[in-house]
């Protein structure tokens, strides 16, 4: 209905126009040919004309009626004032490129903002119905872990027992051994229920997917990736039913993913069914430890909190057929939007939007105190433009245009500075440390360009109200014709401060945030990891494919051998993984006064070699290290650290003492512990430690793991050659990827922290600089105006320092204001920011009172530079001159 309407009314105005340019044409030919009459009866021509005119005046009336019925005067009104507009800001070149640049900026950083939060936070996820998509996560009340991993056996139980959930699917990601013409390389690969794509609604591009009796029957089949594709077989169809060697076997290539294709963290090139998995018979059948990623589709119409209700219960049910020591378990249900963007990514995205909403605040606060005291510079211009005719309504339409052409081209410009930062945002995406999931997908589209045109809009009116509505307040106060009623009025002056004293609050704000990451910054750069980094190389290293445990021990060790023999290398060493995501929690027993105690904690175990502690260079509290003594065939022993012991054995030496995996009556070996290390934070700098268990490889040999170097060159992976030559002339199939240095691996860690601390201490720079360009212009323009009573100050007996001190008092004062408004927005801030912060409070009072005083003494060297020029003025030439 709307678009008829639009489309009769254009017709309608064709139609005006047509008849108005067939009306114009008769007025000009009855026009001339009554000129021509006048001047044949003897009238001079400019007597003629004019009879003529007075005689079709009425036709000219009717043709302005007319225009003014179809709304034109109203467009031309615009139009003039658009001109108009377009000529101030000529007149004005340095002006109008300070303001347009100062609001261009603010648009682009929120454009780029709003792309992102738009991209990361609310575009739907590719998958059909996302809405639907659930993570379900075991969790442990009682400890305090909330996201578990889940055993396939709940699993099984939740799927056969629920009626809110549609399908369940399980998933896991697996690191695979790729042997193609003659040469090896890890592949990143799943481990996926052949549920998990129907349950997303993904369709392979090409082929298709394994069923569930080919995953049942445990047949080596293969998904892969696009990329993959593209990468090993030049996107030909003959890559459909072709081999490929992983971990040592064939596998078959059934079908390839469309282009694209990631589901939240898991990346992977090759997908296999669930069933591949070694052990598989002993993870179908277990129920205590977790293992298994779980992702759910919700029936239709059934909510979040509906399916958390009924899984509770479920979750009751299973949780009292188990042992004692396996209880307290229950199921968590998390739309996956949230797990794809964690709380901590969605809080820190938030908190950059709140920091460039910032900027922009102060940009349009600080231009529109600007353009305030330009426009009251036009005194003579508007008193003009009253004494001409022109109305209030008019004057202020032309002030509002000016600012509004002067915003809507910074937008334009704002929005082309979008298109630079985000070409920087997804090349950040690209890079892993950064962590934040989507980020690669941002895009310019027509949201943010909305947005861009919404901003522009607002900041235009924001930018030019102010000074319209003082001007129709005081049209009719002009004294003279250089308005200066309107300039000095009392208004005009509480109108700026209180801008500026706006300007400095969202300063303040913005300086306390950036402060509070700071501090929290340092506190992580300190934080001990319990090993030395420096001058360590690491790489990644498998086993080649289908070697027995035994021979895998005695690859590590040789290849071990062969690496310290190297010149320069200090000592190496092997570790199943060197940094870790996460810690299952299992059951642990041990032994207390002569009987068997069982505990159920989070914990991590790896294998290492005999030289991994002094190659990572971690401590040793107490005991021994492993040597080459602790084979295969010696007693089971291990190492823990620091956390595990004081967990397990509080105030007690630990070595000597024996554990075991699982409750008091599992068949696992005994361990006997024969040192204690340093908590290592392999897992971030900002985690407290985990308990650890370390084994020795030659007694429980990994399949693959890391190599640490540590060598006496100042960069490390100078040796990454040497160092891979020496292990393939050992055996050419074993893969060695993944080089770089410890600390090049240990700054991943906080990169995220690092990236979003630089970006708000950036915007609070900007925010410093444009309150000092705000105090600064308010007290040059103050100065400016109050001459005269400087002038009889110092005539009556004021001195220089007297007028020092009350333009910089005056100065301090609205600064004073802004920064008790600004510190009560920042101790909302800091609170908003809890989860951010590490080891600094949301009220550090270092940090606000730090920021105060900087604040403060930016405001009084703003303020300097005005106070001197005001200590120059002289007296008897101020008063001659006014």
């Amino acid at each position: 209905m709307m678009w008829r309407q639009i489309r009769v009314r254009l017709r309608s105005l064709w139609r005006w126009r047509r008849q108005e340019s067939e009306l114009d044409e008769e007025i000009r030919f009855h026009l001339a040919r009554e000129t021509d009459e006048r001047m044949a009866a003897g009238m001079s021509p400019e007597a003629a004309r004019a009879a003529a005119r007075r005689d079709f005046g009425n036709v000219t009336l009717t043709r302005e009626l007319t225009r003014e019925a179809w709304g034109w005067a109203s467009a031309e009104a615009l139009l003039q004032d658009t001109r108009g507009a377009l000529r101030a800001i000529r007149r004005n070149p340095a002006f109008s490129a300070v303001a347009a640049g100062t609001l261009a900026l603010a648009v682009g950083v929120n454009v780029v903002m709003f792309s992102v939060l738009n991209t990361v936070l609310f575009r739907p996820l590719p998958y059909r119905f996302p809405d639907e998509l659930v993570m379900l996560w075991t969790e442990t009340p009682s400890q305090d872990l909330r996201e578990n991993r889940s055993a396939f056996w709940n699993v099984e139980e939740w799927r056969r027992q629920s009626a809110s959930l549609r399908d369940i699917a399980v998933f896991d990601g697996v690191a695979l051994t790729l042997t193609h013409e003659g040469e090896t390389q890890r592949v990143e690969g799943a481990r996926v229920s052949p549920n998990l794509f129907p349950l997303l609604g993904i369709e392979p591009r090409h082929g298709r997917s394994f069923s569930a009796g080919e995953a049942a029957e445990r047949r080596r089949l293969a998904v892969v990736s696009h990329r993959f594709w593209q990468a090993r077989f030049g996107g030909s169809l003959d890559a459909l039913g072709a081999t490929v060697e992983l971990d040592g076997r064939p596998s078959t290539i059934v079908g390839v993913l469309p282009d694209g294709f990631r589901f939240g963290s898991l990346d992977a090139d090759v997908f296999e069914p669930h069933t591949l998995f070694p052990d598989w018979e002993a993870r179908r059948l277990v129920r205590g430890r977790d293992s298994w990623f779980v992702v759910g589709r919700l029936r239709p119409g059934v909510t979040v909190e509906e399916a958390q209700a009924e899984m509770s219960t479920i979750a009751g049910r299973l949780d009292a057929e188990m042992p004692a020591a396996e209880r307290n378990r229950g199921v968590r249900v998390v739309p996956l939007t949230r797990h794809v963007v964690g709380a901590r990514s969605r809080l820190a995205l938030w908190m950059l939007m709140a920091a460039v909403g910032c900027v922009l605040l102060i940009a349009a606060v600080n231009v529109a105190n600007l353009w305030l005291a330009r426009s009251l510079g036009r005194g003579r211009e508007v008193a003009l433009r009253a004494a001409l005719g022109a109305g209030p309504g008019r004057i202020v339409r032309q002030h509002l245009t000016e600012s509004m052409t002067l915003a809507l081209g910074a937008g334009v410009a704002g929005t082309l500075l979008a298109v630079v930062g985000l070409d920087l945002v997804r090349a950040l995406g690209s890079v892993e440390a950064v962590a934040v999931a989507r980020l690669d997908g941002v895009r310019l589209d027509a949201g943010a360009l909305g947005w861009s045109l919404v901003l522009s809009l607002l900041m235009g009116i924001a930018v030019g109200l102010a000074p319209a509505l003082l001007w129709r307040r005081h049209l009719r106060g002009f004294g003279g014709a250089d308005g200066r009623a309107a300039a000095g009025g009392v208004a005009a002056r509480t109108i700026r401060r209180a801008l500026l004293v706006a300007e400095v609050a969202l300063a303040v704000v913005l300086l306390v945030g950036a402060g509070l990451l700071v501090r929290s910054w340092w506190q992580v750069e300190g934080v001990d990891p319990g090993f030395r980094p420096e001058r360590v190389l690491a790489m990644q290293i498998g086993a080649p494919a289908l070697m027995a445990p035994a021979q895998r021990a005695d690859f590590y060790r040789r290849a071990l051998e062969r690496i310290e023999a190297l010149p320069g290398v200090e000592r190496a060493g092997f570790i199943s993984d060197a940094f870790i995501g996460g810690s299952p929690e299992r059951t642990l027993t041990t032994e207390r006064e002569g009987e068997a105690v069982s505990a159920r904690l989070q914990y991590r175990s790896d294998e290492v070699s005999e030289g991994l502690f002094q190659a990572f260079g971690t401590r040793l509290r107490g005991g021994r290290f492993f040597s080459l003594r602790d084979g295969p065939a010696s007693p089971r022993v291990v190492i823990v650290n620091d956390a595990l012991a004081r967990r397990l054995w509080p105030g007690e030496d630990a070595v000597g003492r024996r554990l075991t995996r699982g409750p008091a009556d599992a068949a696992g070996p005994w361990l006997t512990v024969v040192g204690v290390v340093d908590d290592m934070r392999r897992q971030g700098l900002e985690t407290e430690p985990v308990p650890q268990i370390f084994e020795p490889v030659a007694q429980n040999p990994s399949g693959a793991g890391y190599l640490l170097v540590r060598t006496v060159r100042e960069n490390p992976e100078d040796a990454a050659a040497a160092v891979q030559a020496a292990v393939r002339q050992l055996d050419s199939r074993a893969p060695l990827y993944g080089v770089s240095t410890l600390e090049t691996r240990l700054r991943a860690f906080y990169a995220p922290r690092s990236l979003q601390t630089s970006i708000v201490v950036g915007f609070a720079a900007v925010a410093l600089l444009m309150a000092a360009i705000g105090i600064y212009g308010l007290m040059r323009y103050a100065v400016s105006t109050r001459t005269k009573e400087i002038a009889i100050r110092m005539a009556v007996g004021a001195g220089r320092a007297d007028i020092f001190r009350m333009v910089v008092g005056e100065g301090l004062v609205l600064t004073g204001a802004g920064v008790a408004l600004g510190l009560l927005g920042g101790a909302w801030v800091g609170r908003a920011a809890r989860n951010l912060l590490f080891e600094v409070g949301p009220l550090d009072p270092a940090t606000f009172v730090g920021g105060s005083a900087l604040l403060l003494s930016v405001a009084l060297a703003a303020c300097g530079v005005p106070a001197r020029r005001a200590m120059r003025v002289a007296p008897i030439v101020a008063l001659r001159e006014d």
